[in-house]
């Protein structure tokens, strides 16, 4: 099986746009009252989905791994696919494997499209055309575009909750914030938390109007860019996949 790393996966959306902001970067700031931010709360989550798949630890690796892929985790994606690749918590399905390892490889990484054209070789020709449907549903559901769209009226959710009616007011101006990034061992950051730390946001409150803007920025421009229905890897396009 192709090994791959996750520090070599392009995993947020922010860099899927085109964004400059880095999430490791960020890593070590926190929100001003000790608990994690949203960076932190994503970093740390993916941490320990990496550490209990390395520890065979494979239920909770799924688990960690299905949160993650809720905000496009590309990683989370690639490994989901050799679970079922490898029938490890789950039942072997090589279906699977090869519609999470192309949505996995949906933004062209080098990598993961050599995995998922190695599954797609493993795959009988008579359950390509399922296969392929599969493919087709999990890109409609989390692949990048849905995941811009969904960013992008999560951030205006957000900056209308601290800036109201007010005209002139600003998200950085407002410090009270309720992310929902608490991490336990049974208690998993909420999915809009993960969204923001997914962008190279800490928060949105008490964040630089400069910095929201480029994110939304690097949104808009991904979205007005993308060709709905033609994903593609590359020279080499996926879906449609008629010839073999």
């Amino acid at each position: 099986m192709t090994i791959i790393c996750r520090f070599l996966v392009l995993i947020s959306l922010a860099g899927a746009t085109g964004n400059a902001l880095h999430a490791q970067a960020l890593g070590s700031i926190t929100d001003g009252r000790g608990s994690a931010n949203a960076v932190q709360a994503l970093q740390m989550l993916q941490q320990r989905a990496d550490l209990a798949y390395v520890q065979k630890e494979y239920a909770r690796a799924y688990e960690l791994y299905v949160h993650l892929n809720k905000v496009g985790d590309k990683f989370a994606q690639f490994r989901l696919a050799t679970l079922y690749e490898d029938g490890r918590h789950v039942q072997q399905d090589l279906v699977e494997a090869y519609a999470w390892s192309y949505l996995a490889a949906e933004t062209g990484r080098k990598s993961l499209r050599e995995y998922h054209l190695q599954i797609k070789s493993k795959l009988p020709a008579e359950q390509l055309p399922q296969a392929r449907e599969r493919a087709s549903a999990l890109v409609a559901e989390y692949g990048i575009f849905q995941q811009a769209i969904k960013a992008q009226d999560m951030l205006r959710s957000e900056i209308r909750k601290c800036t109201g009616s007010r005209v002139g007011s600003r998200c950085d101006a407002v410090s009270s914030s309720n992310l929902g990034c608490g991490i336990t061992s049974d208690r998993l950051p909420e999915t809009k938390c993960l969204r923001i730390g997914s962008l190279g946001l800490v928060a949105v409150n008490g964040v630089f109007p400069a910095q929201i803007r480029q994110v939304q920025n690097g949104l808009r421009d991904f979205i007005s860019d993308y060709n709905p229905g033609r994903v593609e890897l590359g020279d080499l396009e996926l879906i449609p996949d008629q010839k073999d």
